[in-house]
Formats: C-alpha cells, sequence, structure tokens
C-alpha cells in the first residue's frame, strides 16, 4: 500500500457508517516522519509503544441489546505503519448497528476478534486488543511524576525573564554543560501543545520524561523548548519520538524515557511511550489487565 495522505479522511467529511467495514482503516508509514530526525527504522534508539484508548465502542448482540465497552490497543513501536486516527474511529463506529453474538460475551468475543485480526493485518504487527467497563481495575500510570512538575522545578523569576518567541520545534534552545557527575530527571509538565498534521487542530498532552545524563540540564531552555512545539503539525506519535531523539542528541543520556498522554478527541485518547531500556515503560500503559487513570484533562 502506498503511502498517500489525500486517500484518508482525514480532514474530510465522512458518513457515519451503518455496518461493520474494515475498508475505513488507514495506515501511515512511521518512516515518513522519521527520515527528518535521523531515526533509522531499522536500528531504532528506543523501544517503545503506541497505546490508544477508545472510549465509544458499540455494538449490538443478535437480539439488538447494545453493548458500550472502553478498548484499548497496545501495538509496538517497531512496527512499520501507525493507524490513522479518524479512520479507526469510522471504522470503530461501523460496529455500532451490526448483531455480533448471541450474548454479550460471545458478541464481545467476537469483536475483539475482528478487531486484532483487521489492525494486525492493516499494521502488519501484533496489536493486542482489550475491552474494559466500569468494574475494570484503573492504574495511575507513572504516580511519582506527579510529585514533580516541571514548572516548579525553575525559580518563578528566571521562568519571568524569558521571552517566548519560538513556536517552531526549535532543538538549538537545549542547553546543558557536561560534567563528571551523573544527573538524574525525572518530571512531567502539561506544557505541550502541538497541532494536527492536516487539520491543524490543537492537541494537547501531558508530557513524562526520565533521564540520566552527565549533563547539567538547564531545565528553563528544556520549558522554552517544549513551548517550541506551540504551532509545530505532527501526529502525536511523531511529537514524542521528535522530544525522544532531541533529547538524545543533545543530552547523550545513559536512560531516557519520554512518554505523552493526550487529550482525547472524537472519543479517542493516544499515549505514545519511548524509552532506551525497556524497564523504563510504565507497566500500567501496556497492561491488558487495567485500564489507565486518566490526567486531568483526560
Amino acid at each position: 500500500m502506498q503511502f498517500d495522505l489525500n486517500n484518508s479522511i482525514l480532514g474530510k467529511q465522512a458518513s457515519n457508517p451503518e455496518r461493520y467495514d474494515a475498508s475505513f482503516l488507514f495506515r501511515i508509514p512511521r518512516s515518513e516522519n522519521r527520515v527528518h530526525y535521523e531515526i533509522d527504522n531499522s536500528c531504532l534508539p528506543f523501544v517503545g509503544f503506541d497505546v490508544w484508548n477508545c472510549y465509544e465502542v458499540s455494538f449490538l448482540t443478535d437480539n439488538g441489546l447494545p453493548v458500550s465497552r472502553v478498548l484499548k490497543l497496545i501495538y509496538p513501536a517497531e512496527s512499520e505503519f501507525l493507524v490513522e486516527s479518524k479512520s479507526l474511529k469510522l471504522y470503530l463506529n461501523s460496529f455500532n448497528m451490526d448483531r455480533f453474538g448471541e450474548t454479550v460475551i460471545d458478541a464481545e468475543m467476537n469483536v475483539l476478534t475482528l478487531i486484532s485480526k483487521d489492525l494486525n493485518a492493516l499494521l502488519e504487527t501484533e496489536v493486542h486488543a482489550v475491552f474494559f467497563n466500569e468494574n475494570s481495575q484503573v492504574n495511575q500510570p507513572f504516580p511519582s511524576f506527579y510529585q514533580i512538575n516541571l514548572s516548579d522545578l525553575v525559580p518563578a523569576e528566571k521562568l519571568e525573564l524569558i521571552e517566548f518567541s519560538r513556536f517552531k520545534e526549535s532543538p538549538e534552545l537545549l542547553r546543558s554543560k557536561i560534567t563528571e557527575t551523573i544527573h538524574n530527571y525525572v518530571f512531567h509538565t502539561d506544557m505541550l501543545r502541538s497541532n494536527c498534521r492536516v487539520t491543524n487542530q490543537p492537541d494537547w498532552g501531558d508530557l513524562f520524561v526520565q533521564i540520566t545524563t552527565k549533563h547539567d540540564i538547564d531545565l528553563s531552555s528544556v520549558i522554552e523548548y517544549l513551548v517550541s512545539f506551540r504551532q509545530e503539525n505532527h501526529f502525536h506519535e511523531e511529537v514524542v519520538e521528535m522530544i525522544y531523539k532531541r533529547f538524545q542528541d543533545a543530552f547523550k543520556p545513559q536512560k531516557l524515557m519520554v512518554a505523552a498522554m493526550y487529550t482525547r478527541r472524537g472519543g479517542i485518547d493516544i499515549n505514545p511511550i519511548r524509552a532506551s531500556h525497556f524497564e523504563m515503560i510504565d507497566a500500567s500503559m501496556i497492561s491488558t489487565t487495567c485500564r489507565m487513570a486518566k490526567t486531568l484533562r483526560q
């Protein structure tokens, strides 16, 4: 399948489907953005996953009883493709008026089987799909990070002196000094804003970062850099990978983790995570047995 964003329904009007239809699904090659930041698909500088929470999934049993669930999708960052979000929304809507089993359990299993099969084929990778309801266990990703807000790590008077005027991604803003000491940084921030690559609609994210490096990082420069995404047009996954690669290039970390939990749009939130070491990936994000607790804006 040759990539052409004009072939997708992103940014276009589309009728709401009435019956299950996998043809709505559209994929985007990750390499289309990675090549600009010297990320080699064959030798990725990270491990990671894309985690999608879909809150408006519903379908019918054979006698027309509606079943509503939250769907969690997990697939690896090393996959060649990512699924385009509006196509996924329309695809999931196509289940709404169709019948999938004699009982609720039968319908759930049949729908999950279809979703897994369709997304596995589309993305050419293993996609984990699981349903949750109001009784499912909920875990908070990155619980310790919430105690450390990036803005609180920089004196207010220093922030007030900064003239924030760069609103296109500007890695040259990142500043640090190499030392002989190991520095550990852990923080989160709700400053991240970027825009959809096609519709230009704003995307709001909470960013979570862990860095181990010999660089003494000027954290005010990190704030300046993150603010520079404010008029940048990229998909969620691309933003996280760009930030990861810029931090890697600037700070030469021994360990690095960057994750974002984005505000939902169209009933879906997307939560990419990239890390230098697998053990840095928060287990709650990629768990198939618990829902993820939401951030304030989600």
